[in-house]
């Protein structure tokens, strides 16, 4: 499962995390493996990187915010929206120049956070762009098979 983490200035992370029988986790973060055992204790979870040393692990849900020392992220798990970086959640913005393979929606259709919205193939690769927020189709500014360069707004969700 891929985790974004994003910062207050729209810097961003992502770490792909698997699951290992015996509560063995790795994360793999820029091509380096890190693996991480977990252990539950009296209702909390616990982490340890070398099997001796144990610290606390904060429960963190589903697109909830984390604070570190100097900053916060806000995560997602398994998708980030695509609008983040211009115009809020509501905006669905290309981060790649990319063509547009499928619609799943038309204006003034209800949409809801983490839904499809439409496939762009990019880079080889059809992307699911999802909805970053609750809301209806504001407008659909792109057709199926139309090219597009970084930057365009595809489509506009009104909360």
């Amino acid at each position: 499962m891929r985790y974004y983490f994003i910062n207050q200035d729209m810097e961003e992370f992502s770490l792909d995390v698997e699951v290992h029988p015996g509560s063995v986790m790795e994360f793999i973060h820029e091509g380096k493996k890190t693996r991480l055992q977990l252990r539950r204790l009296a209702g909390k979870h616990f982490y340890s990187f070398d099997g001796i040393a144990w610290k606390k692990l904060s429960a963190l849900g589903v697109n909830e915010v984390l604070v570190s020392n100097s900053e916060m992220y806000k995560v997602y798990r398994g998708f980030k929206p695509s609008g983040l970086n211009k115009g809020g959640a509501g905006a669905l913005v290309t981060q790649m120049p990319g063509k547009v393979v499928k619609l799943l929606k038309k204006e003034g259709d209800t949409v809801m956070k983490g839904e499809t919205v439409l496939i762009l193939e990019a880079m080889k690769m059809e992307n699911e762009i999802k909805a970053g927020a609750d809301g209806l189709v504001k407008s659909v500014n792109v057709r199926e098979g139309q090219a597009l360069e970084a930057g365009f707004l595809m489509v506009e969700i009104e909360s």
